[in-house]
């Protein structure tokens, strides 16, 4: 035990400042040092119909990703990595055309750290864009509806 007006040690103030760093992170703990570092990679699927094109312009603020026409079954992915604030959001306009003729079409956040890092899908996210809405998940089997088209 330290006396009182004993000076701490800089290895136990550095402790400290760990430990109550850790309880104001907006991620779980697992998570607070390894969204700096993970590579995180996202993969857009077209899971629409055969011979369905999916049209998609992906951004954030700073990178535009371009313009993209995707047949059934094949994917657009980039990788990056989260900002220091983790607020790092990426979007995509997207749209195809349905067996009418009409144009379906929506912008959607693909990419939102705070909700997708921890607690969707880590550090490789997939989409699979379908006709009834977008699908988040790892693997296609696991894919939730997190989107609907809008009407």
């Amino acid at each position: 035990m330290g006396r009182v007006g004993q000076k701490l040690p800089l290895s136990s103030l550095f402790m400290l400042l760990l430990v109550l760093s850790s309880t104001w992170c907006p991620l779980p703990v697992h998570g607070w040092f390894e969204i700096y570092f993970d590579l995180i990679t996202v993969y857009v699927m077209n899971d629409l119909a055969p011979y369905t094109t999916l049209n998609l312009h992906c951004k954030s603020k700073d990178d535009d990703l371009g313009e993209h026409k995707l047949a059934h079954g094949q994917n657009f992915n980039w990788t990056f990595h989260i900002n220091f604030w983790q607020t790092t959001l990426y979007w995509c306009s997207m749209w195809w055309y349905d067996s009418n003729g009409q144009v379906v079409q929506g912008t959607f956040d693909i990419y939102k750290a705070r909700r997708d890092y921890a607690r969707k899908c880590r550090s490789q996210c997939c989409w699979f864009i379908r006709k009834d809405g977008l699908y988040l998940g790892v693997y296609k089997g696991d894919a939730k509806l997190m989107f609907h088209w809008p009407k």
